[in-house]
């Protein structure tokens, strides 16, 4: 009993929602007034705003991982290292061999190759430095930073340069030069 008015119910609203009334026609111009030309607007000038560059962020999609896994159970960073970025933060470990000429500049030179630096040329001031015998102790020492090692094979009367567009290390006296180092006896009671 309750179907056939559903039914019944469904299907007028169905029919007064499509039917609608048509709209009034519009008023038509009368013949008897003649019709009056429309003055364009007069444009105003704009001001056009200045595009400012805005940053756009770069989806999650186009960066790259921190952490890539590595088979099974492995996780590698995927960052560059410290070292990768700055090379003379490299840690070594200094063995100059025996068979090496003992002189300070030939120790230097051993110390830099595979580091993507090279010493600069022998001009006057240099030269003094790379012509000096190398100290014994300085035959093995390490690990430390390059830059370190580098910094005690030429010794504290020699300031470290380097030059980061053609990757080369250079010296420079020290003004004033560094005082005489205090022996270690007077210190012990």
């Amino acid at each position: 009993m309750h179907r056939p008015l559903m039914l019944t119910l469904v299907v007028a609203a169905l029919l007064v929602g499509c039917s609608h009334a048509a709209p009034p026609p519009g008023p038509t111009p009368s013949p008897e007034k003649p019709a009056t030309p429309v003055k364009p607007p007069v444009p105003v000038p704009v001001p056009v705003p200045v595009p400012v560059p805005v940053p756009v962020p770069v989806p999650d999609m186009l960066q790259a991982p921190d952490w890539v896994r590595q088979g099974r159970y492995t996780l590698v960073s995927a960052r560059p290292t410290l070292e990768q970025r700055q090379p003379l933060l490299q840690m070594v470990e200094v063995s100059i061999p025996p068979t090496l000429h003992s002189d300070v500049g030939e120790a230097l030179r051993h110390v830099l190759q595979r580091s993507g630096y090279s010493l600069c040329p022998d001009v006057p001031p240099q030269a003094l430095l790379f012509s000096r015998p190398l100290p014994a102790v300085h035959y093995q020492f390490g690990p430390m930073a390059l830059i370190d090692a580098l910094t005690i094979l030429g010794g504290p009367a020699w300031e470290l340069s380097v030059d980061p567009l053609n990757r080369s290390v250079c010296y420079a006296l020290r003004s004033p030069s560094p005082a005489v180092p205090v022996g270690t006896l007077g210190l012990v009671p």
